[in-house]
Formats: structure tokens, sequence, C-alpha cells
């Protein structure tokens, strides 16, 4: 993920991602202070190309993504057990290879560039960072592969807030405003 401001890096996904859907562990993160983005100094996003069959393809990263996310689906949040089993069995694009994505991944697609009301309750309070040709009905946040521990216990996902594009550990039993969108390679 790029420093706010210095424009997108592509960032491709792990070795073996698709393989296990479950949680893949990985270490702290020491984040960088937060920093409004300023928009006037943003580079545009490449855009999506709409494949016209519920998927989205990122051409500077070479994967494709859902065109709904879970939310706009089936019209409900979904908490981290329950978005691991409707990757499993999501079939869009007459495709079955889905998964749950990194942060890294989700960020690529976050655009600070777009404000539009895609949430699930049309709020303009909180417009999200998407692009247009991802359908309404959006969650405001989703469910990475990365999770994370606290002092307690090993507890939490990542997720990636699209109205801000910040990270947030969760519990995985939370699911209020949230769930999942899919992923796979373009190229498979």
């Amino acid at each position: 993920m790029a420093a706010v401001g210095t424009g997108w890096i592509p960032i491709p996904a792990p070795a073996g991602a698709g393989d296990n859907p479950a949680c893949e562990f990985s270490p702290p993160y020491e984040a960088p202070p937060y920093e409004p983005a300023q928009k006037e100094n943003l580079p545009l996003r490449p855009e999506l190309i709409d494949n016209r069959d519920g998927t989205l393809t990122d051409p500077a990263t070479g994967l494709m993504w859902a065109q709904k996310d879970s939310y706009a689906d089936l019209g409900k949040c979904l908490d981290w057990n329950q978005s691991v089993g409707y990757i499993k069995d999501l079939s869009a694009g007459n495709h079955r290879d889905w998964r749950i994505p990194t942060i890294g991944e989700l960020a690529s697609i976050y655009d600070p560039t777009q404000e539009n009301v895609k949430g699930w309750d049309q709020n303009p309070e909180y417009p999200l960072g998407l692009d247009r040709k991802f359908s309404d009905g959006a969650a405001y946040w989703y469910w990475s592969s990365d999770c994370g521990t606290t002092e307690l216990t090993e507890c939490c996902g990542k997720t990636f807030y699209f109205v801000n594009g910040m990270v947030h550990m969760r519990r995985f039993e939370l699911c209020n405003n949230g769930g999942v969108r899919a992923v796979r390679s373009a190229k498979q």
C-alpha cells in the first residue's frame, strides 16, 4: 500500500493466498501517523474493466473483483465465519475460485477521489471511496484474510473501512455494516 498522496502501488496476491480460506496471521503492522488525503494531489486510479458478467478486472494489479459484495448480494452484514462460508460458496462470472482479499488488495481498490453513496443505507454522510462500477448496496467495511492478536487472544480480523481508507481490528463475531468482497486472480 502506498503512503497517502504518493501514488498507487499494485500489490500482488501472496503465494498460496487461494489455498486456504482460513485467516492468515501476519506480523504486527506499525502504521504511520494518519494524515487526511488531499484529493487534489492524488493520482488518478486506473480504470476498472467491467467484464459484463458480475466481475470487474483491475489491469494494474491483475485482480478480478466480484461486482457485488456480500451485503449487496444478501442484504445483510456478515461476521468472519459467515464471510468465509460466503466466499467458499460464491459463483460469480462463472468462477468458483474466489477468496477473501488481503488488506493490501482491498487498499488497491480504495479510491479517495471517488465519493459515492453506494452504502447499503445510502447515507450521504458516509460516502464510499469505491469505483462507481461496483454495485450499490455495499458494506462500509470488508473483512481481509489478515488477522491479528491482542494481548489476550488471537481474536480478530483486519478490516478495511471504505469511508476513510483506515484499517481496523474487529472481533470475528462482529458484523455491523460489514461484509466481504471476493477477489481472484484475473489470469486463472
